[in-house]
């Protein structure tokens, strides 16, 4: 009986804190308010033959008990269908006839007293006719404030669940997202390759082991618990990217590339900007000096900026990860909501996509 009394107030400790200080204001609010009325019978009334501080506690013992029963063992077991309405009707109306019959015992004892020990108070005692009425309103308080309290124990409740299932979906987007541009069999045919090559064409096995390392980056699992990874990570494969693409076509492509990261501690959503610049080289024209693909990155205060711009064209087809703007859009939107701007210009004959994401402070 011991341990289990020890567990339940355990388990239950956080309930029972928030409800003995309801409890305690409820309390404080009728006394305050009785003493503006009358100090002198409230003193009386408050105080009585047990003294303040024992009327205090055994009302805020009542009272958490009252609580508590109506809330977690009546009404949201109702609600929830975990207990029958009948059922929870029934140890409501024990519980009535439980207060009802302490409650009047405790008064006709204290009126017994006052009338006894304090002359002046025979006037204020309530009589013994009205004090049904009162204990049955006092109830009837009870169960209105215990069904506000469940209703927002409900609300608390569903809200945190609604958090959960929203974690849970972006979660499971994320990764189906992600694993549509896992290409393991790609990877591991590049490594075999590279193995074969670099006895041969030293240049050929280099340009291998770049796009191995695409791969292997692409694969990987962040560390971070945000699944974000560190932006001077995300531009040293996004740069392998670009390299690859040269080497392809014989350093031929017109690229400039301006970079300027001020903080080099700022994590990204992973593969994002390599899939931008996959894009621009899937369906841009650059072998135009005069339109070359521009690429800037720069990062400010707790702000990150990415801009690219191509010419349009029949494009490259080159390292497609079957990942469109659509999905990074909805793969930003789930990782950073409204920190963000994805803005795309696709007017005449260039094709413009625009990134900038704010850090909290």
């Amino acid at each position: 009986m011991f341990k289990a009394t020890l567990y339940f107030l355990k388990t239950n400790s956080r309930r029972l804190i928030l409800l003995s200080l309801f409890s305690l204001l409820t309390y404080s609010s009728f006394f305050f308010l009785s003493y503006i009325v009358n100090p002198a019978q409230a003193t009386i009334d408050f105080t009585s033959q047990t003294g303040f501080p024992l009327n205090v506690l055994f009302f805020i013992i009542e009272s958490v008990i009252t609580h508590y029963i109506l809330i977690f063992e009546v009404i949201l077991p109702v609600m929830h269908k975990e207990k029958g309405a009948g059922k929870g009707f029934l140890i409501a109306l024990l519980l009535f006839w439980i207060k009802f019959s302490l409650n009047y015992s405790w008064f006709l004892f204290e009126r017994n007293y006052l009338q006894h020990n304090i002359a002046t108070s025979s006037a204020t005692v309530l009589p013994q006719n009205s004090i049904g009425w009162l204990l049955a309103i006092s109830f009837l308080l009870n169960l209105v404030t215990s069904f506000s309290a469940a209703l927002l124990v409900e609300w608390v409740h569903k809200g945190r669940e609604r958090i959960i299932l929203e974690k849970q979906k972006t979660e499971a987007e994320l990764s189906a997202l992600k694993h549509q541009i896992n290409p393991h069999f790609l990877f591991n045919s590049l490594s075999f390759i590279y193995g074969k090559v670099i006895k041969l064409d030293k240049e050929t096995a280099d340009s291998v082991l770049i796009l191995a390392n695409i791969m292997r980056y692409a694969l990987g699992k962040s560390d971070s618990i945000d699944g974000k990874v560190n932006i001077m990570d995300e531009l040293e494969h996004m740069k392998n990217v670009i390299e690859i693409n040269q080497r392809r076509h014989n350093h031929a492509l017109n690229i400039r590339y301006e970079e300027q990261i001020d903080d080099q501690s700022m994590s990204i959503l992973p593969l994002v900007l390599i899939t931008l610049v996959e894009n621009a080289f899937k369906h841009g024209d650059l072998h135009d000096p005069a339109h070359p693909l521009l690429i800037k990155v720069a990062t400010g205060v707790n702000e990150f900026f990415f801009d690219i711009r191509n010419k349009k064209g029949k494009g490259i087809k080159e390292l497609s990860n079957g990942v469109g703007l659509q999905n990074i859009s909805q793969q930003l939107g789930l990782t950073y909501g409204n920190r963000f701007t994805f803005l795309i210009d696709d007017q005449g004959n260039s094709f413009n996509v625009s990134l900038k994401i704010t850090y909290p402070i």
